[in-house]
């Protein structure tokens, strides 16, 4: 597994901002699933503190979010452009950049936390080294859900909605995540998976519903 530059992934965020807004904005729309997910995730949550959601990109997943009540919330992505894009789409909500692999927040901060498709840049160490830092600043119990594509595959892209990059997208195996979810100290909820739509990247995806541990 090869660890990338997080130069690099800055790069590819900045400079496809706002052509990512532009085709992902409304995917939600689209993705029934998604929203039965956020929706549960939402009630069980938004009255438990604040809610952080993880690579937000231009804000979608967290607009949804704030519509299903929750207004304690803190949308946060690595790239400072795609923070700009989401506040102007987005100026009830706060935004602000954040390196989901050295949180600046402190333990025990917030009282859930969402990251769909945030990890998808990172291999297998680093996503403990991701667990291990929503775990840090989650409140006793608080719950951390998040997505992935399911599989071996590393995809590795040198164009990205018209704009120059170098960029890996990565796929994982449930059962290797499992793993270290537990090593991390968090409690399975739930594992559920399912199918793309026609609309999307045509790989499964993983949805994983866990909670930290108060040990």
């Amino acid at each position: 597994m090869h660890m990338q530059e997080q130069r690099n992934i800055i790069e590819c965020y900045n400079k496809t901002a706002e052509n990512y807004a532009d085709k992902f904005l409304n995917e939600l729309d689209h993705k029934h699933f998604d929203q039965i997910l956020l929706t549960a995730f939402c009630d069980q949550n938004k009255n438990k503190g604040q809610l952080i959601d993880f690579g937000c990109g231009p804000g979608q997943t967290t607009n949804f979010i704030n519509k299903c009540g929750v207004e304690n919330l803190l949308g946060t992505d690595l790239s400072s452009e795609m923070v700009k894009v989401a506040k102007r789409h987005n100026p009830k909500i706060n935004f602000e950049q954040a390196d989901l692999l050295n949180l600046k927040y402190k333990e025990n901060s917030f009282g859930s936390a969402i990251a769909f498709y945030a990890i998808v840049h990172f291999d297998y160490d680093q996503i403990k080294t991701a667990l291990t830092e929503v775990k840090r600043i989650l409140v006793d119990k608080g719950e951390f859900m998040f997505s992935f594509h399911i599989g071996k595959e590393i995809v590795h892209l040198n164009n990205f909605l018209d704009k120059e990059v170098n960029i890996k997208f990565q796929f994982f195996e449930v059962d290797r995540i499992k793993v270290l979810i537990e090593e991390v100290g968090f409690e399975i909820v739930d594992i559920l998976k399912r199918h793309p739509y026609e609309t999307e990247h045509q790989t499964e995806r993983a949805y994983i519903w866990t909670r930290k541990n108060c040990h």
